[in-house]
């Protein structure tokens, strides 16, 4: 049988029930989390919020703020908070504050757990259609069981549903490249670019990923006509929601901004006492400051830019240092970053060795937990690249997917490279790197169990 007659009888086969099942199990599990998460009184006696049935993620009170401020104020409201912050995940809460108020954050982790159950069986359907069909499973238990990426759906935060998308987009990147189908294209096309067009209304950062994987796209797209009027139609349709988000700011402060935090955030992550991450928060780059909190934040930005230009050394120094924490571990000696109210982090061995003895505190902060750390960060490591070159070499179709997939992980990383380390910054990419990651794992026991038999 060719290899066009396996992929059409591949593309005809249906997902295996396991697949369901699981996605059915872990969903009510998410459930039952939700409705036995007790409510809390959080935040200061200035903004003082009660939160049941979801957990807050790393900016929930800001969030959950920026909310309140919608609910007394209207669309265009005035709050600081929400020209700050890019204002795209309270406005979502907002509109599902229609539905009721006195349930909407339970409504959102409801809401959050489902799409990603969605996103994530269809991601593993449209792989099973493709010649990487053997790796669908674990690929799907690697990201469906994962307990940082799942778990962070019962939380506030916009990482959940920025993780779901990019699935999404990569599923419909397969289906068209598997069905080959030229009058649909256009068409998955524009559905890829409002769904990234929705992610960067959350978080205008992910805007750049989604220009480049729908770049890829269309350019390694054979057989398609009018390839520049698809990609400008393409780049219209993701800039429309968060241009919407400018247009909201304007109305509201009369400026001209997605978000006013740019510049700070740059600021911690340069200068002589940076440290990459967030140990250090007083700005020690020279820079004058004046005029309104969008000139403010685009004279920090610029100081920032320059000073890393003029500092190139010790700026290479902090890029490592900021690549570094974005693959951090969650927890130990070497983690850096916003995760600390990861639900992972009390289920982790590590924290429960830690807590456990004196003995254990000191071994996990000290030499054995740096020890650890490194090794998960490389072994990691080892295996993602591995992953995208097994995937690459298939050529083909699955060479550009390998390549979609490590565009959308350098961008996030790059960002965070040029701003903070985060290891936070990762999750909305986490499908793609537990993918690789899963690729190679399976491919290097396969192998193992292939040179055992060959032995006996």
């Amino acid at each position: 049988m060719n290899l066009q007659k396996k992929i059409a009888k591949s593309s005809t086969e249906n997902l295996p029930r396991k697949f369901f099942t699981l996605t059915g199990l872990v969903f009510l599990l998410k459930i039952i989390i939700i409705i036995n998460i007790d409510g809390n009184n959080v935040g200061s006696e200035l903004s003082m919020h009660f939160v049941k049935g979801i957990w807050l993620g790393a900016d929930g009170e800001n969030y959950l703020t920026g909310y309140k401020s919608l609910l007394s104020d209207g669309v265009f409201s005035k709050a600081f908070i929400l020209n700050y912050w890019p204002a795209g995940y309270p406005l979502l809460i907002f509109l599902l504050s229609f539905m009721g108020k006195s349930w909407v954050l339970v409504s959102l982790a409801i809401l959050q757990s489902l799409v990603f159950s969605i996103t994530a069986l269809y991601f593993a359907k449209q792989i099973f259609k493709s010649r990487i069909k053997e790796y669908t499973y674990i690929i799907y238990i690697f990201i469906i069981l994962n307990p940082t990426l799942t778990l962070s759906t019962i939380a506030i935060g916009y990482e959940s549903l920025a993780a779901s998308g990019i699935m999404l987009s990569s599923a419909l990147i397969v289906k068209d490249f598997v069905d080959k189908n030229k009058s649909s294209f256009i068409f998955l096309i524009c559905c890829s670019s409002v769904i990234y067009g929705l992610i960067g209304f959350i978080q205008p950062r992910l805007i750049l990923t989604g220009i480049l994987v729908q770049t890829l796209w269309i350019v390694f797209r054979g057989g398609v006509s009018f390839k520049l009027a698809i990609f400008i139609l393409s780049i219209f349709i993701i800039s429309f929601l968060p241009s919407a988000l400018v247009a909201r700011n304007f109305v509201a402060t009369q400026s001209i901004s997605i978000s006013t935090n740019l510049g700070e955030t740059m600021a911690v992550g340069a200068g002589p006492g940076a440290t990459g991450g967030y140990k250090k928060r007083k700005m020690d780059i020279p820079c004058k400051i004046s005029g309104t909190a969008v000139e403010r934040d685009r004279q920090i930005t610029k100081c920032a830019i320059s000073w890393h230009l003029t500092n190139p050394a010790r700026a290479l120094e902090l890029f490592g240092k900021k690549a570094i924490y974005f693959w951090s571990p969650w927890t130990g000696p070497l983690a850096e970053g916003t995760m600390a109210r990861n639900p992972w982090v009390s289920l982790s061995p590590t924290i429960s060795i830690a807590r456990n003895s004196t003995e254990g505190y000191e071994f996990i902060t000290g030499l054995g937990g740096k020890i650890i750390s490194w090794l998960w960060l490389i072994v990691g490591s080892i295996l993602l690249i591995h992953g995208f070159i097994l995937l690459s070499r298939l050529k083909s179709f699955e060479r550009l997917f390998a390549i979609t997939g490590i565009v959308i992980i350098l961008t996030q990383m790059l960002i965070a490279m040029i701003t903070v380390g985060d290891h936070r910054f990762r999750l909305p990419i986490m499908p793609w790197s537990l993918l690789f990651q899963a690729i190679a794992l399976q491919y290097t026991f396969r192998i193992k169990r292939n040179s055992q038999k060959s032995l006996i």
